[in-house]
């Protein structure tokens, strides 16, 4: 005698011999996930494989789906019931009764520390059976992690685009053409979902609808405003002739083409026109080309462009190709920046002052009068920090060698400054 929703024990028993083997089962299960089968389509399909009624409880006892009909919480399970079946790991399943008197085995559902409930399927119940439902677990929890998300991010206006394009390209998963991961017991996975974003492919057509060619080179400018009319500032972004992300007092657009650094001056200079002169700061980050580099140039120009507002007497626009020492370094971790100055400036770290005279004196090849002018300091106190600075590093800042190190110690430190939000 059978159960509702059981087929006979000698059906079950020719299905599981006959079906695919449990990775092969596993596979096609995470691909219906993928597609959008939920839980109820997930155990329907586990069930005609097995050929048993399967349910999916949580660790509260919630009747979280089923494969014969049943629904509310009158099918649900005890529970301690729940918890006593999955003890062990469910190395050996557990029997779980539900309320309406329906019987089962248990297998957990879970990755790592998160448990998502038992998946039961009736009794009796065979060692195959029971291996190809723990090997419908990852397509259950697909679903899970589905539940649990967002939705995805859409591009639907080129502000969209931008900040898709700074947040940085997904590389497509195996097999998905979305590029959505594949979860562990899948081939090719690296975790339960896929990482979210955009893969280059829909940044490419996206940004094609904005007029943006993302295979041909371009680079991020980023766009700073000093002034105190804001209202003015938003309007004068809005009449540009390009798409912009604005960001308070930031904003970022993108620049086409080999001569980058002409298309900056020119569009600072309109917006000095609409808010005023000097009071727009802009930064280029490096010429790339493709939609997966452009998040490079956005770190760049955003780095840069903090660089120019921390300094007040700073020229009004920074491309990339005349940041000089910054240029390069700013290729090099913030770690290993951290460690350089550290090593080289040490002693003086913490010294403002210091560090501000050393910088004038590199500047000026030593000349105490320069120096004097520049900081508004007496020729003796010049004398004085050189000689602090000199004892405290314990090196001739002037020394050829010792002068390359040190103004790389002073622009890694400044690099590392514009980083820091504080």
């Amino acid at each position: 005698m059978t159960r509702p929703g059981e087929l006979p024990a000698a059906r079950a028993r020719l299905t599981v011999a006959t079906g695919p083997p449990p990775a092969a089962f596993a596979q096609a299960l995470a691909e219906l996930a993928f597609g959008g089968a939920g839980w109820p389509g997930l155990l329907a399909a586990l069930a005609q494989r097995v050929g048993a009624a399967c349910r999916l409880v949580s660790e509260a006892g919630e009747l979280l789906a089923a494969s014969d009909g049943a629904a509310g919480d009158a099918r649900g399970a005890d529970p301690d019931d729940v918890r006593r079946a999955l003890a062990g790991g469910g190395q050996v399943p557990g029997r779980v009764r539900c309320a309406d008197g329906w019987t089962g085995r248990a297998v957990p559902v879970g990755a790592g520390q998160r448990r998502l409930g038992a998946l039961l399927v009736a009794e009796p119940v065979t060692a195959g059976q029971l291996d190809l439902a723990r090997a419908a677990t990852t397509a259950l929890l697909i679903d899970a992690v589905r539940r649990e998300s967002p939705p995805p991010p859409t591009l639907a206006d080129a502000a969209a685009v931008l900040r898709a394009l700074r947040d940085g390209v997904r590389p497509p998963g195996p097999g998905d053409p979305l590029g959505a991961g594949v979860p562990p017991g899948v081939a090719g996975s690296g975790g339960l979902a896929g990482p979210r974003g955009f893969t280059e492919a829909d940044l490419l057509r996206a940004g094609a609808t904005h007029g943006w060619r993302l295979d041909q080179p371009h680079a991020v400018a980023g766009i700073g405003y000093t002034g105190a009319q804001q209202r003015r500032w938003a309007s004068a972004l809005s009449w540009l002739d390009r798409p912009v992300l604005a960001e308070g007092r930031r904003a970022w657009t993108l620049l086409h083409g080999e001569d980058v650094e002409r298309e900056a001056t020119r569009l600072r200079a309109r917006l000095d026109q609409l808010v005023g002169a000097g009071q727009v700061r802009v930064a280029g980050g490096a010429l790339v080309s493709g939609a997966a580099r452009t998040a490079a140039s956005f770190r760049d120009a955003d780095r840069l462009l903090s660089l120019l507002l921390r300094q007040p007497d700073a020229p009004s626009e920074l491309p990339f190709g005349r940041a000089g020492l910054h240029q390069v370094l700013l290729a090099v971790p913030d770690e290993r920046l951290r460690w350089f100055v550290r090593r080289h400036l040490g002693p003086i770290a913490h010294r403002d002052d210091l560090l501000r005279t050393l910088d004038c004196w590199l500047a000026t090849g030593g000349s105490r009068q320069a120096v004097s002018e520049r900081l508004h300091l007496h020729r003796n106190s010049v004398g004085y920090r050189v000689g602090l600075i000199k004892r405290l590093l314990g090196v001739d800042p002037l020394v050829p060698d010792t002068a390359t190190v040190l103004r790389t110690a002073l622009a890694a430190r400044e690099l590392l400054a514009a980083s820091d939000p504080a």
